[in-house]
């Protein structure tokens, strides 16, 4: 009699990859399973095993990362880049597996429009957590502690 334990499961065959089309059925599934969170703008297939959902670049689109990494896991990372114009950006983006397949949810959000959208709280620039303008881009001053900002920092900052 043969049980699980006579097999080698590091031995196990891998399996072939998904054809294009049912990545698309797949696509679609995940799509129908967040159809109350906001959607992306652009969404790429890949036969490479991955999905790709590209969300609006506007400060928004970081409430709606969050959001699908709250229903399907992960965690929002982000990261300021210079944009095509020059101009400094936010590169926020989730990563989670979807029945095995790779998906990958992101939005490059201006910094421009992320000061828009300065705390009405009274603060110091730079000094107030969950302020997206402060937490968009450096603002330490010689001598000062650091700001909120969780990218590179400027180096003016005390000690």
């Amino acid at each position: 009699m043969t049980s699980i334990r006579d097999y080698d499961l590091n031995a196990l065959p891998d399996l072939e990859p998904l054809p294009i089309g049912s990545l698309v059925v797949g696509t679609l599934d995940l799509l129908y399973e967040a159809a109350d969170l906001p959607q992306p703008q652009l969404i790429s297939v890949s036969d490479l095993q991955s999905v790709d959902l590209q969300f609006a670049s506007r400060q928004t689109s970081l409430h709606a990362l969050a959001r699908w990494a709250m229903r399907f896991g992960g965690t929002v990372t982000s990261e300021p880049h210079e944009g095509r114009n020059g101009g400094l950006e936010t590169w926020c983006r989730i990563r989670f597996d979807y029945y095995g397949v790779a998906v990958t949810a992101y939005a490059h959000v201006p910094v421009a429009e992320a000061a828009h959208n300065h705390s009405s709280y009274p603060h110091q620039p730079g000094r107030l957590h969950d302020c997206p303008a402060c937490e968009a881009r450096c603002h330490c001053t010689p001598g000062d502690a650091e700001c909120v900002y969780d990218g590179q920092h400027n180096g003016l900052a005390s000690s």
